[in-house]
Order: C-alpha cells, then sequence, then structure tokens
C-alpha cells in the first residue's frame, strides 16, 4: 500500500492527495484574502504540502491552463447561443468571481500531479523493492 493515492473525490474536496482526508486549505474560499492559505501538513498522514520553498509558485501555469480553457469554453459557449456582443463582460464577469476557486485549483493540481512526479520519496516513502544503499 505504498503507493496509494487518494481519488478524485478528495480532489474536489480538496483533500490530502496521498490519504484523502486531511484538509488542505486552512480557510474557506470565501474568505477574502487567505482562501489560499494551505496548512504545513497534513494533520492525519503529515504529508508535507510544500516540499521545498516556492513549490506553488508552479501553480501559476495551471492558473494561466485553467483561465486559458475557461476564455475559449466561454467564447465558444457564448457564440452558439448568439450572445457574443456580451461574451467580453460575461466571460471576464465569470473569471472576476471564479478567482479564488481557481487559484485553489491550480494548488490542488501541484499536489495531485506535480508533488507524485517529482518528489517521490517525500510523497510515496521508500518505495518498495528499493533500498537507501543502492550500489
Amino acid at each position: 500500500m505504498a503507493n496509494s493515492r487518494a481519488g478524485f473525490g478528495a480532489f474536489i474536496t480538496c483533500r490530502c492527495p496521498k490519504c484523502g482526508e486531511g484538509k488542505v486549505f486552512k480557510n474557506s474560499v470565501f474568505s477574502f484574502g487567505h482562501f489560499s492559505d494551505t496548512y504545513d501538513e497534513c494533520p492525519i498522514c503529515g504529508l508535507s504540502y510544500e516540499p521545498e520553498t516556492g513549490f506553488f509558485f508552479g501553480a501559476m501555469y495551471w492558473s494561466y491552463a485553467l483561465i486559458t480553457g475557461t476564455i475559449l469554453c466561454g467564447a465558444l459557449l457564448m457564440n452558439y447561443l448568439g450572445l457574443w456582443d456580451y461574451a467580453i463582460v460575461g466571460i471576464m464577469g465569470f473569471l472576476l468571481l471564479n478567482i479564488p476557486i481557481i487559484i485553489r485549483y491550480s494548488r490542488m493540481l501541484m499536489l495531485y500531479v506535480i508533488y507524485p512526479l517529482m518528489y517521490k520519496e517525500k510523497f510515496y516513502g521508500v518505495l518498495e523493492g528499493e533500498s537507501d544503499d543502492e550500489e
């Protein structure tokens, strides 16, 4: 069970990527100014949420992808609905209201995708079949 990971439900509810139980964020998404504050580690399994200083700077790339996808889908939807004249106002308004959610899920994508790939030893611990004294 060394390679266990939490599932999609834990991702959506912003839970620990390893055990799926511990909260990642300290405050509610509606907490203005503090919606992106994360705990230092999981209170259940002890996984450090920031394996190195500046780990979450990579979340800006995920934010860019989420915002770009939202703009493209919004533009297609507004065009399909015949509301192209309102697309700029509608899409930008939607994005402004959802900035806290985009930032949170960008951080969650860092924890669920990048962390297990780049920091296998910290995420999984010592993997089965591997030892510390490999020659």
